[in-house]
């Protein structure tokens, strides 16, 4: 077979769209707890890194804007800190929902691929402060709006990084899939909240699985909802080291 040939895995947009494609959460979130097994360095190492330079930041601005209390700052610096944390981080959480949309179609690439990968779409970042603005803005004046958009766009990234499409068009996307499958991607979205704050029961050691966890389930519901492009896919179990989801 032709190694540059591109070949579409899972679902599809328009299969999507069409109440075609039938979500099985448990047997998808099986599907990537098993992966978790054995995909998981890379996303702890982007993740830990996140921590820490979010905490980092936040030392840093509040002894320039001089605030013995982080919750008594002013808007001014909330709004620097929100901003400074998005640009800086947002490259690595999409490193890690590329890494989880690698794991889905059973790639493992690195964590520097991924990083890679991430860095090459410099779009991602203003997505992001716009994700973040518009669900701000409906936290503050309607909180339902908020928790709706946060919810529906939260495809949009994945489909900026993988599939290479505009803002908009990876919005509107995002957007229409959830409105066909906002039940399994709530309770989906619901799940994780929940094992979020039971890992803080574990004095945060469970975050070891279940961040791993979350990034390759929210893989899994990427393949099976949008369909993923790989290059040089073959029908063996076995990947070799040059298949790869970063093709250009």
């Amino acid at each position: 077979m032709d190694q540059n040939e591109h070949h579409q895995l899972g679902g599809s947009l328009e299969k999507s769209l069409a109440g075609q494609v039938k979500l099985d959460l448990i047997a998808l979130g099986k599907e990537a707890w098993q992966m978790t097994h054995s995909n998981k360095s890379g996303m702890l190492q982007a993740s830990l890194f996140m921590l820490a330079v979010t905490l980092i930041l936040i030392s840093l601005l509040a002894h320039i804007f001089v605030v013995p209390n982080w919750f008594e700052a002013t808007p001014e610096a909330r709004l620097t800190l929100q901003v400074s944390i998005t640009i800086i981080t947002t490259p690595f959480l999409a490193a890690m929902l590329l890494l989880g949309i690698a794991h889905s179609v059973g790639k493992k690439p690195s964590l520097g691929q991924a990083l890679q990968r991430a860095f090459k779409s410099s779009i991602i970042i203003v997505l992001a402060l716009l994700l973040s603005l518009l669900v701000n803005i409906g936290l503050v004046f309607l909180l339902v709006p908020g928790i709706y958009f946060g919810l529906a766009s939260g495809f949009a990234m994945m489909l900026v990084v993988e599939k290479g499409l505009a803002m908009r068009e990876a919005i509107m996307q995002s957007l229409l899939v959830f409105n066909r499958y906002w039940l399994p991607i709530s309770v989906f979205y619901g799940f994780a909240l929940l094992l979020l704050m039971a890992g803080t029961f574990t004095f945060g050691l469970a975050y070891i699985w279940i961040i791993p966890f979350y990034f390759n389930f929210k893989g899994v519901l990427y393949r099976e909802l949008f369909g993923i492009t790989v290059k040089g896919q073959t029908t063996s179990a076995t990947h070799s080291a040059g298949d790869s989801i970063f093709h250009a």
